[in-house]
């Protein structure tokens, strides 16, 4: 029957629960008319329509949030599902973030720091070289502040395990300054190596800085971990404290990775400091992640997005914090620039391509991170190849997949097969149909987890960094990613993509319509949570 195709259970739900609270009111109003007699009718009658006020107000107040539909729906869904207690849920908790003054406030705080153009010269070269990638890159400038550049090289590394040794040399080299900002941090193989280098640098008068936020950390970090290692001499920042019973606003989390160093070199990608990332400790099977490492010009733009974090996070009165914005617009060019220190490493390396690191902020209004991921799927003619751990996707991006497959470009989806977390595992099979059926190819990665985050369009553009294809990256996290084009590396990208295609199973619908028979009711239930997984 068509109203138990995919897209009509949300009205079978609707429907079911409207019954049940008609039920329920049927069955209150008989007990308060034996109770009370005659004032019963009038106690629910009053009742009911208050509650019915309240929901209409609240459904009418939510369509018009800027908030996304498959949000809205399932908050909609929440407030008619639970009269009283949703619209209380949606008032306390609904994209709970930091309030508009503040938000407004944070915004005009980072856009000075982060504030990078693009100078003249690469803009008149990109726009030669490809139109489509000039547009994406001024998009990106006039959202994320972080102009593109040239003098720039990137390497990838198909699996952290490779960046670790460089990651523990590049720090050695050091000689003024290393800032870090990541979402895990877990003491282990991986963070023990790396502390040992920042202790001792440190020690030797470098300016060392750390970022790390405070729920991705929670189970990790031990408790008081920034007063520990500020000790140490390692200025450090818990981003976002955990509080419950006094700040229910937790939603927007710091979940950037990136570690730079005296200016013009940085590692970036979709890893945490934590031994899964360098497969020195099994959680789910093998660990699929990569990283980049880019030296030169590009490096300015994650010393600004980190600084931005750093003077906005800090306790700072507003006095203050305002004296400090106003001297780093002065000194961030005098000390932070890749340009400051480049000779020590023997000047700019040769232009590799054009590479523009980008962030991401929640409370700016600009999902630049979706837009990015669209540019790329909407731009492709040949092919596009997709990796993410997590496919929690609206209808405009399942529209662009789809749309492509049907231009006849090759779309191609890699997620894990070894779930992290079950039901946003289910929630991510629940969403293959629509995309195999208009012929997207969907791979799992067999050995274990895929927690890389990566577009490859045509060989020619491509994005690394930190944005899941869920709603928390791309609507509530602080996320990072770097968009290159013509980079050498989209090559090696590519044949790390395909070549990890041989260890992945290839999803067929047949395959998915067992699994949908098996579990129809449970992936309509998380398809109505799915916004808040």
């Amino acid at each position: 029957m068509k109203f138990f195709r995919p897209g009509y259970w949300q009205k079978l739900f609707l429907l079911l629960l409207f019954l049940i609270q008609l039920l329920a009111v049927v069955v209150l109003i008989l007990w308060l008319v034996d109770f009370l007699g005659g004032k019963g009718y009038q106690v629910v009658l009053i009742f009911i329509g208050v509650v019915f006020f309240v929901d209409v107000v609240m459904a009418v107040y939510i369509l018009n949030t800027p908030s996304p539909d498959v949000y809205k729906l399932s908050w909609i869904f929440a407030v008619f599902a639970l009269p009283v207690g949703g619209a209380l849920m949606y008032i306390f908790f609904a994209n709970k973030q930091t309030n508009k003054r503040q938000r407004k406030k944070l915004v005009a705080y980072r856009e000075p720091i982060e504030h990078e153009p693009t100078k003249p010269i690469v803009a008149e070269e990109l726009e030669q070289y490809d139109p489509i990638a000039y547009h994406i890159s001024s998009y990106l400038e006039e959202k994320a502040h972080g102009g593109a550049h040239r003098n720039t090289t990137v390497q990838f590394f198909p699996m952290v395990d490779d960046a670790f040794e460089p990651i523990l040399e590049e720090l050695r080299k050091a000689k003024h300054f290393i800032y870090l900002e990541f979402f895990i941090v877990a003491p282990g193989i991986m963070w023990d190596s790396m502390l040992e280098i920042l202790k001792q640098k440190a020690a030797e008068g470098l300016d060392i800085r750390f970022i790390y936020d405070d729920v991705g950390s929670l189970t990790t970090a031990p408790v008081g971990y920034a007063a520990t290692l500020t000790k140490m001499g390692i200025k450090t920042i818990c981003y976002n404290p955990f509080r419950p019973l006094i700040d229910i606003r937790m939603n927007n989390r710091d979940h950037r990775k990136i570690l730079v160093i005296d200016g013009h070199t940085c590692f970036s990608g979709g890893f945490n400091l934590a031994d899964e990332y360098i497969n020195k400790l099994d959680r789910f099977g093998k660990w699929k992640d990569n990283a980049i490492l880019i030296k030169g010009e590009g490096v300015v733009n994650f010393t600004n997005m980190f600084l931005a974090t750093w003077f906005t996070a800090s306790t700072l009165d507003e006095h203050k914090k305002k004296k400090t914005i106003s001297n780093i617009k002065k000194t961030k060019r005098e000390h932070y620039a890749p340009d400051v220190y480049a000779d020590e490493v023997g000047g700019f390396p040769d232009s590799d391509g054009f590479v523009q690191p980008y962030g991401d902020l929640p409370f700016d209004g600009e999902a630049i991170g979706e837009r990015v991921y669209l540019d790329l799927i909407n731009a492709s003619t040949d092919h596009i190849y997709m990796t993410t751990p997590y496919l929690i996707i609206d209808k405009e991006v399942e529209n662009a997949m789809i749309h492509a497959a049907y231009r006849g470009v090759d779309v191609r989806l890699m997620t894990p097969h070894i779930p992290d977390k079950a039901a946003v595992f289910n929630l991510t099979r629940s969403t293959y149909g629509q995309l195999i059926k208009a012929g997207v190819k969907v791979y799992e990665y067999t050995p274990g987890f895929v927690h890389e985050k990566t577009f490859i369009c045509d060989g020619k553009m491509a994005t690394v960094g930190t944005i899941n294809l869920d709603y928390r990256s791309l609507y509530l996290h602080l996320e990072c990613g770097t968009f290159m084009v013509g980079c050498s590396c989209i090559k090696d990208m590519e044949k790390d993509y395909l070549d990890t295609l041989n260890e992945c199973e290839l999803i067929t619908l047949e395959r998915w319509n067992r699994w949908r028979d098996r579990q129809y009711w449970y992936w309509a239930v998380l398809k109505i949570l799915g916004p808040f997984l």
